[in-house]
């Protein structure tokens, strides 16, 4: 299902769009936690595991009492069969068209677990700040297998925030003043953000300049997310090279060639 002319013009003016609609059905749903859990399960840090909220002092101890955790597993697709077709998910792939037209590639896709009690965060940021792509018109799909609030660390935007442009960031730090050896962080005015809750099996889609955070998961509850990276045919790398098909599949449409 497309989205509406005044869910694009939403879009477009503040950078972001809660959906209205479910995207995973329960059925679905239970299948994809079921394979999200296995490939957590399955692999160890250092492995295709990482904690975003480590810093270059991180220590073996600090690793093994998991502390302040923020796992992420890029390449879910080329992992399980279960998200390697849910890139190719119709209602997905609908809300991409709707924004970035109908010749559609997948950039990346990364599954992000904060889980319960202690889940880290994440600083404020643009996506294309790490990306660097050309022309900067990607958008991002976050979907929620938890329900998420602002207890167990749901995403924050800074509405309209897209329109000036890529920002200066710099290496984010930790709560002990120690420098994220992954993260970066840009300095907003975060009395603007906006929290955006969903229940299971419902998303949000953001523009790859719109500036957005994760706050810690101090709860008793996990917050298991799923997010999507769709490009434009054509996007280009930081040094000008077209991002092709071998390395960025096409998931809908053709390409130029």
């Amino acid at each position: 299902m497309k989205l509406k002319a005044s869910e694009v013009q939403s879009f477009q003016r503040e950078g972001y769009l809660k959906l209205p609609h479910q995207v995973i059905e329960e059925e679905h749903l239970q299948r994809l936690v079921r394979s999200y859990d296995a490939v957590f399960n399955d692999h160890e840090v250092g492995e295709g595991v990482r904690n975003l909220a480590e810093t270059e002092s991180t220590t073996e101890e600090a690793v093994e009492t998991n502390d302040g955790k923020m796992w992420q597993v890029m390449g879910m697709w080329k992992r399980s069969e279960d998200f390697r077709q849910l890139v190719y998910h119709k209602p997905l792939l609908d809300i991409a068209e709707s924004l970035i037209g109908e010749n559609i590639q997948l950039f990346q896709d990364q599954a992000l677990y904060k889980p319960a009690n202690n889940g880290g965060p994440i600083p404020w940021h643009q996506d294309n700040s790490y990306w660097h792509c050309q022309p900067a018109d990607l958008v991002s799909i976050w979907i929620a297998l938890d329900d998420t609030d602002e207890e167990n660390g749901c995403m924050n935007v800074i509405p309209g925030s897209h329109v000036s442009g890529a920002l200066e960031h710099s290496r984010a730090k930790a709560g002990d003043g120690n420098t994220s050896a992954i993260l970066m962080t840009s300095q907003v005015d975060d009395s603007k953000a906006v929290p955006i809750p969903l229940s299971v099996g419902y998303a949000m889609v953001h523009h790859c300049l719109t500036f957005h955070t994760t706050q810690p998961n101090y709860s008793r509850r996990d917050r298991r997310a799923m997010v999507i990276h769709y490009m434009p045919v054509g996007t280009c790398n930081g040094e000008g090279e077209l991002l092709n098909n071998n390395d960025y599949p096409l998931l809908r449409g053709k390409t130029d060639n």
